[in-house]
């Protein structure tokens, strides 16, 4: 990664202050250390590779050197930060990212509840929103994403656990990641502007995918419902149409969405 060349791309863009790196654990911790520090909103780490990345659920995510795209932007709430519009940050990031393979990329990029993007049935790109409270007080979100951008950024087959793909092989050419991140960073701010609209929601649910298929819901402990997905709500909780019949909803938490193989 050419940091002079990528920093000098990114000025363009209203951001706070930006911090590029060749290699750093996880853009996450970093961007979690600097708020603390108080840097300006939309602050942004990038790095060029991550040795401990993070997913939910303590997933490690690797970036290999010059194969994937990883940032993570600081936001700071406003005065009052309702739990609905709190609820909705994944789905905005998962937007910004979808909208952008969509119109830049021609693919058929969808949202697999609460925070993949996939392409085709499998995984391009993955959201960390981490939220740090002081008390009852919300400090601060950290939005971290991870796109795989060459075809090197996929460990072996074995170590999958959801197929995956890449921007490469989806769109026939080779990327360029520093072309990606400024389309992206784009469609963040103008969604973020939008976070409160019914249309984030409207349009996360219109990229859902699964939507009315039979889908499982587990937890480390095991299934904990089994229905039809019907959509998202507007606190960014996800609708479901369980097999008894029940309208429930749930909030991402540590839960994961699975298609119902009904071969």
């Amino acid at each position: 990664m050419d940091i002079d060349r990528w920093q000098k791309r990114l000025q363009e863009l209203p951001l706070g202050n930006l911090y590029l790196y060749q290699e750093v654990g996880s853009t996450n911790t970093e961007a979690e250390q600097l708020a603390r520090e108080g840097v300006p909103p939309f602050s942004l780490v990038v790095a060029d590779a991550q040795t401990a990345g993070r997913g939910r659920m303590d997933r490690i995510w690797i970036t290999r050197p010059g194969q994937a795209l990883a940032f993570s932007l600081i936001l700071y709430p406003q005065a009052e930060v309702h739990p609905e519009v709190l609820g909705r940050l994944s789905g905005m990031v998962a937007l910004g990212v979808a909208e952008v393979l969509r119109q830049s990329y021609g693919l058929p990029a969808e949202i697999k509840w609460p925070n993949d993007v996939l392409v085709e049935g499998r995984k391009i790109a993955g959201i960390l929103v981490e939220a740090h409270w002081e008390g009852g007080r919300l400090l601060d979100a950290i939005l971290g994403v991870g796109v795989n951008v060459h075809r090197e950024a996929l460990p072996d087959d074995r170590e999958f656990i959801f197929p995956a793909t890449t921007l490469d092989d989806c769109s026939g050419e080779k990327a360029s990641r520093l072309d990606l991140l400024v389309r992206i960073l784009r469609s963040l701010l103008r969604w973020h502007n939008r976070l409160a609209e019914p249309s984030l929601i409207e349009t996360w649910n219109e990229l859902l995918a699964y939507k009315n298929q039979q889908v499982s819901l587990s937890s480390s402990r095991g299934v904990i419902a089994r229905g039809e997905l019907r959509g998202v709500e507007g606190d960014g909780s996800l609708s479901l149409l369980t097999e008894r019949g029940e309208a429930r909803q749930f909030l991402s938490g540590e839960i994961r969405l699975r298609l119902v193989d009904r071969s």
